[in-house]
């Protein structure tokens, strides 16, 4: 993300699960977390059941489909990215209307905090400070960043009907297409282990190279 953080802390990818929906919990209060997206069975799993908890209309994504494990991948990363752009609205109208909400979150915030300072001035206004806290939050919150992390030598091969396929099958290569491909704008974690030809993987994806604004 292009703003600064609202947070001087993040959540680390945790195993397989562990933080494997910690955006849909946190996202909204401006803290950003990282989400291992290796395993294409769980990501389907959890966005079937977010699928029902939120009335939402993604479709299940069988093993029959063709490259289906990037698509689960990507169907689930953009699953997320809904939610948490949903609840993040939902919370900015909150805090924008309920002062004890608005206080909360500030004491979330850490004390060395511009946006805190900015936020305790706003509310302490007698006059008129309702429509500018709500100016202001518009203005100054963003969503904490959904971002992502492969293991880079879980990257076996794959079959089809006994049939090795090409390399981009592989799982890693398959999870960083499925991240690619998503609608998210966000950093991508690669851990435990070197794999060139993954790195090389990355060339055949316009989001991975730098734009003029950055």
């Amino acid at each position: 993300m292009t703003t600064k953080p609202l947070h001087n802390f993040h959540i680390p990818v945790m195993g397989l699960a562990y933080t494997i929906d910690s955006p849909i919990r946190v996202a909204q209060y401006g803290i950003s977390s990282v989400i291992s997206i290796i395993d294409d069975e769980i990501l389907e799993k959890m966005k079937n059941f977010y699928n029902k908890k939120f009335n939402l209309d993604y479709l299940g994504i069988s093993t029959k489909t063709e490259d289906y494990r990037a698509k689960r991948i990507t169907a689930y990363l953009d699953m997320v990215d809904d939610i948490v752009n949903e609840k993040f609205e939902s919370f900015k109208q909150e805090i924008s209307r309920n002062t004890e909400s608005l206080k909360d979150f500030i004491a979330m915030l850490p004390n060395t905090s511009d946006l805190k300072n900015s936020l305790q001035n706003l509310i302490s206004q007698k006059e008129n400070w309702s429509s500018g806290i709500k100016n202001f939050i518009e203005a100054n919150l963003s969503p904490g960043s959904i971002d992502v992390n492969i293991m880079t030598k879980v990257d076996k091969d794959n079959y089809s009907k006994n049939e090795q396929l090409p390399v981009m099958y592989n799982d890693a290569h398959a999870s960083l297409r499925g991240f690619a491909k998503s609608k998210l704008s966000s950093s991508m974690v690669l851990s435990a282990g070197m794999n060139p030809r993954l790195y090389s993987y990355m060339e055949e994806f316009d989001d991975f190279f730098r734009t003029k604004t950055e």
